[in-house]
């Protein structure tokens, strides 16, 4: 798989996946500029044999949303460093123009008013197609717990937008 397709397939993704957690386009836009930057520059070390380049991309991400919120400072990337055939076009319009559907606005709202905590682990479990008991593992947490939390978290949701919203 080349680098282009893995942007074009994964970028709607890792947008979604770092908007939903910083609910902030700006910030979204500068993380997933990082992320990418992470994957042009480690592209040639990925190895399919440790597992899926979703997996391996999703990683990149959670790790820049973890240094991001252990961090006081913004994170600023650019892409003028890569070589011209290899620099992505980002559209990051196109993705937030997404969000302006009434209902995707609902949603956004709705996870405003969760706690990091909640937010992280549906995010987790929805983005990052994780169980919970993999949630709870790397958290270090009892899964029942984690399981409350996503359950409140989802109730909340649901009230907030109705039942009809998939999430």
């Amino acid at each position: 798989m080349e680098l282009s397709e893995v942007y074009e397939i994964f970028f709607p993704k890792i947008y979604n996946y770092i908007f939903y957690r910083v609910l902030h386009k700006q910030i979204a836009e500068d993380l997933v500029s990082v992320v990418f930057l992470k994957v042009a520059e480690k592209f040639d070390t990925f190895k399919p044999d440790r597992g899926s380049v979703s997996a391996w991309i999703f990683k990149i991400a959670e790790n820049t949303l973890n240094d991001y919120f252990r961090s006081p400072r913004a994170i600023l990337i650019s892409f003028d460093d890569l070589p011209a055939n290899e620099t992505p076009k980002l559209d990051f319009d196109e993705q937030t123009m997404l969000i302006k559907n009434e209902t995707r606005q609902e949603l956004y709202g709705a996870l405003s008013k969760l706690d990091e905590r909640t937010r992280d682990i549906i995010s987790q479990k929805y983005f990052l197609e994780k169980t919970l008991r993999q949630i709870a593992d790397e958290k270090g947490m009892n899964e029942k717990t984690v399981s409350t939390i996503h359950n409140r978290g989802l109730a909340s949701l649901r009230k907030a937008v109705g039942d009809g919203v998939k999430l």
